[in-house]
């Protein structure tokens, strides 16, 4: 019971120091900041970010689980299809796996499994973290587990300048910064931020938006009151990425819709959603600095992101599609699975990755390629990249 105390008294004491920080924020610029400012300090500033803590974040004492902590049968679907793409490119001794937000190292750890089984390991697999706790934990499972992958593992601050193969964001992009906005009426959309009330965050309306965003939402003719979220920083990052792909494929996995559902009219209070102890809600104003917040991803914006500066839409589909492409049914029987799970356990697995009322619909998996010309097993099943 004393650790426990301790414990809620330590988090007390961290949210009333990221709520003073965000105080003097919004009192050096005049009583307003935009969300996309709050939604950075309070996830990935390193002095007192979420992602930037040593809590425990993933995981049954954490907050939230991945796909990839259900068990190994989606990592056996991303390595077929990176040996695909190996295959294809020309220089396959360079390709390599790049993983952006590679959580508790669990994905890279049972991609490499499968990849050494078939004797096709890559000569490198690169890992973005921006989480000193991560990479910590990163670096300690494959100590401690399969100490044979560390020669080429590598962990990187920034995006590499030449990528050659295949790069991996799951779950990446929800968690980045959002511009939130309002719309009062058909002429005016406001950026929706963040003030102070009485020593309480609130919602706080700012200056109205301007082209070309502001012509990019009218298009939609949202209901007055309606509030929803750009994901700007998501585009800029796809369009960096893109620019940094010599050759290979980019698979990009989250839940989101392509755009004329994310700006359904509908949807009048957007897809802000906050992650607490497996507990959820829209409130990113509790806990700050304790709670995880995300948004769901505008595909669409991402695939014109992409576009711009020269990527291919390689496919868009569902989670499950994407699985079933790659061969998640056959894993059950293949070497890789059967040693050490047992079949009712890896059912369950399937399961959850793939049944349209847990993550197989929710989840949409996007390929942004350059230099690749081929078709992509995740897609063969079923490319709605129409809908984009």
């Amino acid at each position: 019971m004393a650790q426990v105390n301790q414990k809620t008294r330590e988090q007390d004491i961290h949210t009333s120091q990221v709520v003073g920080r965000i105080h003097d924020l919004i009192h050096e610029n005049d009583g307003w900041i935009g969300f996309d400012q709050y939604m950075h300090e309070v996830l990935h500033s390193p002095d007192y970010g979420y992602y930037c803590s040593d809590a425990i974040k993933l995981g049954a004492d954490g907050d939230y689980v991945t796909a990839p902590m259900l068990g190994n049968v989606f990592a056996g679907c991303m390595a077929r299809q990176y040996q695909e793409i190996q295959k294809n490119l020309p220089n396959a001794k360079l390709a390599y796996i790049l993983e952006f937000g590679a959580g508790t190292g669990q994905l890279a750890l049972d991609i490499l499994t499968y990849l050494n089984q078939e004797s096709g390991l890559p000569e490198k697999y690169r890992i973005l973290e921006t989480s000193g706790e991560l990479i910590q934990r990163q670096q300690l499972l494959f100590k401690n587990i399969a100490p044979q992958f560390l020669p080429i593992i590598e962990w990187v601050q920034e995006i590499p300048s030449q990528i050659t193969g295949m790069v991996i964001a799951n779950e990446v992009l929800d968690a980045m910064p959002v511009k939130r906005f309002r719309v009062r009426n058909t002429d005016c959309i406001v950026e929706l931020g963040v003030g102070m009330d009485q020593g309480v965050l609130v919602w706080k309306e700012g200056p109205p938006l301007r082209e070309p965003i502001l012509a990019r939402l009218k298009q939609f003719n949202l209901p007055c009151g309606y509030q929803g979220e750009l994901g700007l920083q998501a585009e800029y990052w796809t369009r960096s990425l893109t620019e940094a792909l010599k050759e290979g494929v980019m698979i990009i996995i989250d839940y989101g819709f392509a755009r004329r559902e994310y700006f359904h009219p509908t949807r009048i209070d957007g897809t802000i959603m906050c992650h607490y102890r497996h507990q959820s809600n829209m409130d990113p104003f509790l806990r700050p600095g304790l709670q995880d917040i995300t948004a769901h991803i505008d595909f669409t914006a991402i695939a014109e992101a992409g576009n711009q500066v020269g990527a291919r839409i390689a496919g868009f589909s569902s989670q499950a599609c994407f699985l079933i492409g790659n061969g998640i049914l056959n894993l059950p029987s293949s070497e890789f699975v059967t040693p050490s799970k047992h079949l009712l356990e890896t059912t369950q697995q399937i399961k959850k990755l793939t049944l349209p009322h847990e993550m197989g619909e929710l989840f949409k998996v996007i390929g942004l390629s350059r230099n690749y010309p081929y078709r992509l097993s995740g897609f063969s099943l079923k490319d709605i990249q129409d809908c984009l």
